[in-house]
């Protein structure tokens, strides 16, 4: 948006259409003079010659028509801001990098690895957290508070390792 922006504001302001019969020409007017910018011939099809002879205008509107709709949201969010509860209220996020690194301490964490995903001996908190992080396919357990399809299919071993503790 701000290269837009820079485009219309180093544009002459001064737009015009000439013709001399044969061709319709998009020109800008400055102290320096008139320029011939496009050149659209007179066989060219009418929508398109009406875009380009337009465009201009049409960008300069839509800037205007965008900067008094962003002057409105920010008006509005800066509202909502004020009758929003204060940040104490806010709930949490659940860290789920740090529920992980508790259940692979977890000796029943460890067996249904071995049982269900094929940990192997000796059960360590490190082997069960390597374990973990090829089950879910991530690099580190960070990544389950960073990534919600990584968080969510470690909502799912969990939800299976309690099926699993169920059963037993």
């Amino acid at each position: 948006m701000d290269a837009i922006r820079n485009r219309v504001a180093l544009a002459t302001p001064d737009w015009g259409v000439e013709s001399d019969g044969a061709r319709i020409c998009l020109t800008t007017a400055s102290s320096e003079g008139t320029f011939l910018i496009a050149t659209i011939s007179a066989d060219a099809p009418i929508g398109d010659s009406e875009m380009v002879l337009n465009a201009p205008y049409d960008l300069v509107w839509l800037l205007g028509a965008y900067n008094a709709l962003a002057g409105r949201y920010r008006t509005l969010v800066a509202e909502l801001r004020r009758h929003a509860p204060p940040p104490q209220h806010q709930q949490k996020p659940k860290d789920y990098a740090a529920e992980c690194a508790m259940k692979c301490a977890e000796p029943a964490f460890k067996k249904f690895l071995e049982e269900c995903h094929g940990l192997a001996k000796p059960l360590t908190d490190d082997r069960a957290a390597t374990k973990v992080r090829s089950v879910l396919n991530i690099r580190s357990r960070s990544e389950l508070n960073d990534d919600a399809a990584a968080a969510a299919r470690w909502q799912d071993l969990r939800n299976a390792f309690d099926a699993w503790r169920r059963r037993g």
